[in-house]
């Protein structure tokens, strides 16, 4: 008797420290390339240009001189979550998830100034879309175990007196909450 009350006593806290073990599943984030749509050439302007990708990869210029000399959309930028599975895949379903996009130096004629986010599919925003913002964070409800996607549009400065291809970086991570 007092022998098996060890090995519940053992079970038990094996238990306990199997719940307390920090949790192994991850989400992924997918981006088609960690730069921005290309705009294409810029024609040098007096003042500092700003351009807006529309989440659906529309350009249009919204102040400055600056010249953009293709009219051609371009490649919405989209990311994809995924969520990994290592051990407990019930994390994608009880966990809300915060995603951060932040835009990075990039060492060339434009930054990134502004996000704005699209649609999301695959689940919905926590507490509602986020606004514009320059550094955006926001929480998504559980994804589940299948695949969200979120489109998302951003607005890119050209400084004054600049001219040529224009790139700009950011990164976009995720965890959970």
């Amino acid at each position: 008797m007092m022998r098996r009350s060890g090995m519940a006593c053992g079970l038990a806290a094996s238990l306990l420290s199997l719940a307390a073990t920090p949790a192994a599943a991850e989400v992924t984030v997918t981006l088609p390339v960690a730069t921005t749509p290309a705009l294409g050439e810029i024609v040098a302007g007096t003042m500092p240009t700003v351009f807006r990708i529309g989440v659906d990869g529309s350009v249009t210029r919204i102040s400055g001189d600056a010249v953009r000399l293709s009219n051609a959309p371009v490649t919405p930028p989209t990311m994809r979550l995924t969520c990994g599975l290592l051990n407990l895949a019930n994390l994608c379903l009880v966990r809300n998830i915060r995603i951060t996009m932040a835009p990075q130096a990039s060492g060339t004629i434009a930054s990134l100034t502004l996000f704005h986010i699209g649609a999301v599919t695959g689940t919905t925003f926590s507490g509602g879309a986020p606004t514009d913002a320059s550094t955006m964070n926001f929480q998504l409800n559980p994804m589940g175990l299948g695949v969200v996607t979120i489109q998302f549009g951003m607005d890119i400065t050209v400084a004054a007196g600049q001219r040529g291809a224009t790139t700009t970086r950011y990164t976009v991570n995720a965890d959970f909450v």
